[in-house]
């Protein structure tokens, strides 16, 4: 019998924001990739331009992670789709838009880092204002996935009797995000699963839930489910 895909969200962090005067070396080359999205040519004085580290190849808190054939797949997605407020896709518009993305690799971390333009409107002020002054950090993708591979047994966790957080032997139960299906989003949030902050570099580990609430987690792998922030939720 065929599963649905899973509904799922991974953190990151904002790792910088870019003043786009003319006179930037690569503000043309910027512009004419926001431009790609626009529908009429703006210029440098018009938007605010961040990057984000959005997603990568780390165990999260959740014990799941990207393999890096997944990060390049989420690396071409992403172009195009809307940056959000917390995840809220039904109650508000979106705030921005990636236009274009890169995989970085450091110290065998690889991660995807997409750029945003935020236009200077006046009702982004705050929004803008807040994400460069270092208030809103976290950051958190929405995307969708087919197939949640056991690292201990590399069957589908949903027909496994392993628990992801448990350890077996010298192996820590986590699964394998596999088949990403779309990325949906990209959302500033309070506070994303891994914690961490408005950054140059960071590096993933793995963080301890209780047992109880992988427990909770396990359960509902028997049915779509969705990630916002440390909540997991049955569709």
């Amino acid at each position: 019998m065929d599963m649905e895909p899973f509904v799922f969200g991974q953190s990151g962090v904002l790792v910088e924001t870019r003043a786009q005067h003319p006179d930037t070396p690569d503000a043309d080359e910027t512009m004419n990739a926001i431009n790609r999205f626009a529908l009429r040519p703006l210029d440098t004085t018009e938007v605010a331009v961040f990057t984000m580290d959005l997603c990568n190849n780390q165990v999260d808190k959740h014990f799941s992670r990207f393999p890096e054939e997944e990060l390049e797949r989420i690396n071409r997605l992403t172009p195009g789709r809307p940056l959000m407020e917390r995840h809220d896709l039904r109650g508000s518009l979106p705030r921005g838009t990636f236009f274009r993305s890169r995989l970085h690799n450091e110290h065998e971390r690889v991660s995807v880092r997409p750029e945003v333009y935020v236009l200077r409107a006046s009702d982004n002020e705050e929004f803008i204002l807040n994400i460069e002054g270092g208030v809103y950090r976290e950051t958190s993708i929405g995307f969708s996935f087919r197939t949640p591979e056991c690292a201990v047994c590399g069957k589908d966790l949903r027909r496994c009797d392993h628990i992801p957080g448990r350890r077996y032997g010298d192996t820590r139960c986590h699964f394998i995000m596999r088949e990403v299906l779309e990325v949906i989003e990209g959302s500033v949030v309070s506070a994303g699963s891994q914690g961490t902050g408005f950054v140059a570099h960071r590096h993933g580990s793995a963080i301890r839930t209780p047992e109880t609430a992988l427990a909770r987690a396990r359960e509902a792998f028997h049915q779509p489910i969705e990630l916002i922030g440390d909540t997991w939720a049955r569709e």
